[in-house]
C-alpha cells in the first residue's frame, strides 16, 4: 500500500492545506494511506516562548478536519528543543523510520530542520537516499470579497480574524469560523433584559475582533440563528473579554450551564460600543437581532 505524508503546522486547515491533503490522496489513489503530521503546539512556541500565537483550532479540531478531508491519520509532532536541533535529514529519517512515505507532499517554501534551513530542494536530495519522491504544490490563491487575492496562510487568517472579517476569513477556510466552548453562568444581565444569553468560557482559539456578530449554533440536532457579541461589554464597566451568543427561538434552558457549544461566526454587524443607558443598549440589540435574522436568512 503506497503512503503519502504531508508535514506542516496544519493550524488553520485552510484551502491550502485542503489542496495538500487531497494531492496527497491523489497521489496514491483511493487504497493508499495519507498521513499529516501536524505540530502541536507550533515550534514557534518552543523557540520563542514570550510570543503570544492565537491557535486557530486544537489539535482535536485539526485533526478531525484533516481526517474528513482525506486523511487516514493525523500524527502530533511534539516539538521539543532536542526534535528542533535535528538537521534535515536527521529529521526526514525519523519520518522515514516512522511511515516509510513513498512520496512526501509540501508547499512551496516548505522549511524544515535545525534553524529551518531545510527546504523541498533539500527534501528531494533526502528523498533520492530513502527513496521516496516530493510533490510541492504551488501556493493556493483566494478571491475575497474586496477583490484582492491573497495567498492561503493561516497567517492571513489571524490577520483577518484581528480585523473581524470572518466573512474573508470564511473564504480563506472553506468554512465558517467556528468558537467553541463551554456554556458557562456570566452575570445574567442579558436575561435581566429578557435577552438571555450562552456565556462561552474554556475557548481555546482565536476570537475575531471585538464586535457584534451575525451567525449561528446547533443544540441537540438543530440550527438557531445567533446574535453574537465578542468583547468586555464596556457599558458595564471594565470586564473580561468574552463570547456571549443569544439564540433567537431558543425555548431550552441556558440555565443549565456545563455543556459544550460551538458558535459559527458568518457576519461582522457592527463595533461594540459604550451605550449611555440599559434602555438604550436594549433597543440596540432589538434592532441587532432583527437584522441579525434578516442577514442570515437572505444568506440560506
Amino acid at each position: 500500500m503506497k503512503t503519502a505524508i504531508s508535514i506542516g503546522n496544519f493550524d488553520a486547515v485552510h484551502l491550502g492545506h485542503l489542496a495538500l491533503v487531497q494531492t496527497a490522496r491523489d497521489m496514491v489513489g483511493p487504497n493508499g494511506r495519507v498521513e499529516i503530521w501536524t505540530f502541536d503546539p507550533p515550534p514557534v512556541s518552543i523557540l520563542d516562548p514570550a510570543l503570544k500565537l492565537n491557535r486557530i483550532t486544537t489539535f482535536q479540531e485539526r485533526s478531525a478536519l484533516l481526517l474528513a478531508a482525506g486523511a487516514n491519520r493525523v500524527r502530533k509532532i511534539e516539538p521539543t528543543k532536542s526534535l528542533l536541533c535535528q538537521s534535515p535529514e536527521e529529521f526526514i529519517a525519523d519520518v522515514v523510520a516512522e511511515s516509510s512515505p513513498d512520496v512526501i507532499v509540501e508547499g512551496e517554501g516548505f522549511c524544515f530542520g535545525k534553524n529551518r534551513v531545510g527546504s523541498n530542494e533539500t527534501l528531494r536530495s533526502i528523498g533520492k537516499k530513502f527513496g521516496f519522491s516530493v510533490v510541492e504544490l504551488e501556493a493556493v490563491l483566494v478571491m475575497l470579497s474586496d477583490a484582492t487575492s491573497l495567498r492561503a496562510s493561516s497567517s492571513v487568517v489571524r490577520s483577518l480574524l484581528k480585523r473581524g472579517r470572518v466573512e474573508d476569513a470564511a473564504l480563506m477556510l472553506g468554512r465558517g469560523v467556528q468558537c467553541s466552548g463551554i456554556v458557562t453562568k456570566g452575570d445574567q444581565r442579558g436575561r435581566e433584559m429578557g435577552i438571555p444569553t450562552a456565556n462561552l468560557s474554556q475557548v481555546k482559539t482565536m476570537l475575531p475582533r471585538d464586535g457584534i456578530y451575525a451567525g449561528s449554533a446547533i443544540v441537540e440536532g438543530e440550527l438557531y440563528i445567533a446574535a453574537i457579541s465578542v468583547g468586555t461589554k464596556p457599558t458595564f464597566g471594565e470586564n473580561e473579554r468574552v463570547l456571549e451568543a443569544h439564540l433567537i427561538s431558543f425555548d431550552g434552558d441556558l440555565e443549565h450551564y456545563d455543556w459544550p457549544l460551538t458558535v459559527t461566526i458568518s457576519h461582522w454587524m457592527r463595533e461594540q460600543i459604550t451605550f449611555t443607558s440599559i434602555d438604550a443598549l436594549r433597543l440596540q440589540i432589538d434592532a441587532d437581532i432583527q437584522s441579525t435574522i434578516t442577514l442570515i436568512e437572505s444568506t440560506r
